[in-house]
């Protein structure tokens, strides 16, 4: 199996399972950099790299002077190249098999911003104009479902049910498909922008399906929806970086801080494995603990036998 070979049919693997451009980028950069360093040891066949090649590999990246986070980048899709090469029966064995992602352990949260910011933020868009109502809505959708950019682009018009609050993510991450809630003001700005402003920008593009548009009439992009929140956390004076996976993050976390149950918050964010959902609770160890504290029995016995009281923040 070349090596050579076997990378590129894996990247066309991905596009296949509908993985987002900036990740299917990531992998194939990592992928490139074990490729180098396979071609550094003389291996050109996939067959014939055993378990201690991969221990390696990551002892080498552990010794370069590079952050935990690209050491990740590095592994990662290595890692699932051989889950696949194995799960198809290419290969006998895995060699990547118990290689431990390096920043997962002790992987910190990135930027997170608060329920403050948030509304300073939603309040920046100028509802008079078509492009503030869209934006609005864009935003608030980021935030109370908690979507990924790449999902959101890919919604179609009737992927929104607003009269029941209800959204269709059709095109999630590995093709998964999931039903998650609009919230209120989500489905208020979203009524606003389908019964008001998609009909103008569709004019010259009637047969777009696509429920988010420029003012063109074309689909937006995520680059797009990048600029917009750039614009928008400058006017309300926001300091930290705010992405649409920010938004995304900072939807989680602060569900979490409410106390919802994580395996909701999963399934809401689409997370394969719950330990990846587990990874926001590192933001917020204060509130679980006042969380654990007044609605564990176990907990609540203790003492006078009274519930505590504490309010969650």
């Amino acid at each position: 199996m070349d090596v050579v070979v076997v990378v590129a049919e894996f990247k066309n693997h991905l596009k296949v399972l509908g993985y987002g451009k900036r990740t299917i980028e990531s992998y194939s950069w990592g992928l490139g950099e074990f490729e180098a360093y396979l071609a550094g040891r003389g291996l050109t066949d996939l067959r014939k790299v055993t378990h201690q090649v991969v221990v390696a590999y990551q002892e080498k990246l552990m010794a370069d002077p590079i952050s935990t986070e690209s050491r990740a980048v590095k592994i990662r899709p290595v890692k699932r190249l051989f889950e696949h090469l194995a799960e198809t029966h290419r290969l006998l064995i895995n060699p990547a098999d118990g290689i431990v992602e390096t920043c997962r352990k002790n992987r910190r949260i990135g930027t997170v911003i608060t329920v403050d910011e948030v509304k300073r933020l939603l309040l920046q868009p100028n509802l008079s104009l078509r492009l503030g109502i869209r934006d609005r809505a864009i935003m608030e959708m980021l935030y109370s479902t908690g979507i990924r950019v790449d999902e959101l682009i890919g919604l179609e018009v009737y992927h929104a049910d607003v009269k029941d609050g209800i959204l269709y993510v059709r095109k999630g991450k590995g093709k998964k498909q999931r039903v998650v809630p609009l919230g209120k003001p989500a489905a208020h700005y979203l009524k606003e922008y389908l019964g008001r402003i998609r009909p103008h920008y569709a004019k010259k593009t009637h047969r777009e399906r696509r429920l988010f548009l420029n003012h063109s009439g074309h689909p937006i992009t995520s680059d797009a929806i990048r600029q917009v929140l750039r614009k928008y956390r400058v006017r309300a004076g926001i300091k930290k970086s705010v992405s649409p996976h920010v938004l995304r993050r900072t939807c989680a976390t602060h569900m979490l801080q409410q106390g919802a149950d994580i395996r909701y918050v999963q399934k809401l964010l689409g997370h394969r494995h719950i330990r990846t959902t587990q990874y926001y609770t590192k933001v917020m160890p204060i509130d679980v603990k006042k969380t654990h504290a007044k609605t564990h029995p176990g907990v609540r016995r203790i003492g006078s036998g009274k519930e505590n009281r504490d309010d969650e923040d």
